[in-house]
């Protein structure tokens, strides 16, 4: 993470004072991007697992935890096809641990690794309003690079699934605690709203939301080397 440290402060310092827009500047990610070096690693966090499904969608009763893990090895793939070496918190439908405690402290070990350079944790939302709906990315309260971070992604996302614009919100989430490196918690979508509860199903929509979020990632490290020009 310290070899990004400085790259950030001047991308801090392109987009408050070089930018005046937030439009995401999306890449394709089915072929590597040729402005990106193998030097960066991504730490991806599959929300949930095992005994803990997270949220249960109220119509199919699809569970979180597996729909994290289909639309996040997407992500994985789409980021090593973009030379960006990635870390997993967990691999298949397991949890890392027999408790919710212990889980959590083996995943903040895994996202505080000296060589991430970013953390990113992928969710899905549940509300009591059923007609609440879209992408929500959150960032630790009061980090700059995590704000921006969470920003970039959510331009891209939002772009790639046709949603409206939405700023990035602050949160004290743990995932995005823990890290020292930038981090962002990603809910692609509402379990509780009965039409992105059939999307968030659907294959195609599963690959468009990947799209978005590594799109946001490569546009993130990207900006990097455009801040350095």
């Amino acid at each position: 993470m310290r070899r990004i440290a400085g790259l950030i402060f001047m991308l801090l310092c392109f987009v408050l004072f070089g930018c005046g827009g937030r439009e995401a500047m999306v890449l394709d990610a089915s072929t590597p991007s040729p402005s990106l070096e193998p030097r960066f690693t991504v730490a991806l966090d599959f929300g949930h697992g095992g005994f803990d499904g997270g949220a249960v969608g109220v119509d199919s009763g699809v569970i979180e935890a597996e729909l994290n893990l289909i639309v996040g090895n997407m992500v994985k793939e789409r980021l090593e096809r973009g030379n960006i070496a990635v870390v997993l918190t967990r691999a298949d439908g397991e949890a890392l641990a027999e408790t919710k405690q212990e889980d959590m402290h083996l995943r903040g070990e895994i996202l505080c690794g000296e060589d991430i350079d970013i953390v990113i944790s992928i969710h899905m939302n549940k509300f009591s309003d059923r007609s609440v709906r879209g992408p929500m990315v959150y960032y630790q309260a009061g980090a700059k690079a995590g704000q921006l971070l969470a920003q970039t992604i959510m331009d891209a996302l939002t772009q790639a699934v046709g949603r409206p614009a939405r700023l990035a919100s602050p949160g004290n989430n743990y995932v995005t605690r823990i890290p020292t490196a930038p981090a962002a918690l990603i809910e692609c979508g509402f379990l509780s709203n009965a039409e992105e509860e059939k999307l968030l199903q659907d294959a195609e929509y599963q690959a468009q939301l990947a799209d978005g979020i590594a799109n946001g990632i490569f546009t993130y490290f990207t900006n990097l080397g455009i801040a350095l020009d």
